[in-house]
């Protein structure tokens, strides 16, 4: 690997660290690392969704990602969100929702486009590339475009130009449905008393806050990869993602690679710099495919 794996910035980063958002005693960060060579005119832009369970993780966990592509010629991200808190397999009373995290990775991406002048970023080449959790987050804010955090500014678009997924969450029924509060969504209207109409009304939001299940024509192109032996999140489920998005007429490539467990493309955890390295190198090819 041509690049440091550490979880942290380093002198030798061309970096920035910005806050993008302040939202309920949280200042979430952007890492924004120059590309080491600029094309003429402006770069292109990849920005990081990093997993966790969406109760952990930092947007340190996916540096070494940038620094590889920025050693490419581009402008790279890494972002934070407010993370969740559990509470016996449930979101606690006062965790923040799924939707608000989607609200804030949404915003990360506004953010950068609006901004793009100054870092020197093209707004119409933007990569949106998140793992696991992460790669939930990705497929949220390329699909859920109905779902919206009161006052908002929709005026620039948070759908990025093309969608890398890796083992990705695409939809919350089964073994992820836990992860779905009680609560109403914003624009919700009040729960109906009894348990029936609770358990239905959990179903229902579980069906929106699904990016498999809201998918349009409007879906970037998309590169999604997963590994076979991957049991925390199932491969059959991003080959329904991928199949769906190809039948709306979307270009997909679904790769699935056999040997390979759960965040086989992050550094410093199980994976193998070969299938680190594999990751890499394909999302390149996808990406230059397009520019």
């Amino acid at each position: 690997m041509d690049v440091s794996g550490e979880w942290e910035l380093l002198p030798e980063d061309r970096a920035e660290t910005i806050v993008y958002r302040r939202i309920g005693g949280y200042d979430l960060r952007l890492l924004l690392l120059r590309p080491d060579q600029s094309e003429p005119g402006s770069s292109p832009c990849i920005i990081f969704i990093h997993g966790g369970g969406f109760t952990g993780g930092e947007a340190e966990m996916l540096l070494p990602q940038c620094r590889w592509f920025a050693k490419r010629g581009f402008a790279c991200v890494t972002a934070d969100y407010r993370l969740m808190k559990m509470e016996e397999e449930r979101p606690a009373a006062d965790s923040v929702t799924l939707d608000e995290c989607i609200a804030d990775c949404k915003a990360a991406v506004r953010f950068v486009r609006r901004h793009a002048d100054r870092w020197g970023i093209d707004p119409g080449r933007i990569v949106l590339a998140g793992e696991s959790a992460g790669g939930y987050l990705a497929c949220a804010v390329s699909a859920l475009h109905d779902l919206e955090a009161p006052g908002e500014d929709t005026t620039v678009s948070c759908v990025p130009d093309l969608l890398v997924a890796y083992n990705p969450i695409t939809q919350l029924a089964g073994k992820w449905g836990h992860w779905v509060q009680d609560a109403p969504l914003p624009d919700e209207p009040p729960v109906a008393e009894g348990e029936a109409a609770r358990r239905l009304a959990r179903f229902r939001r579980a069906r929106r806050l699904s990016p498999l299940w809201s998918l349009t024509e409007r879906h970037p192109p998309l590169l999604i990869m997963h590994g076979l032996e991957d049991a925390v999140v199932l491969p059959e489920d991003s080959a329904a993602y991928a199949d769906k998005v190809s039948e709306l007429g979307v270009e997909v490539r679904l790769e699935l690679l056999p040997g390979s467990d759960h965040a086989f493309a992050l550094f410093n955890y199980r994976a193998s710099d070969e299938e680190i390295g594999h990751a890499l190198e394909t999302t390149l090819k996808f990406v230059r495919r397009f520019w």
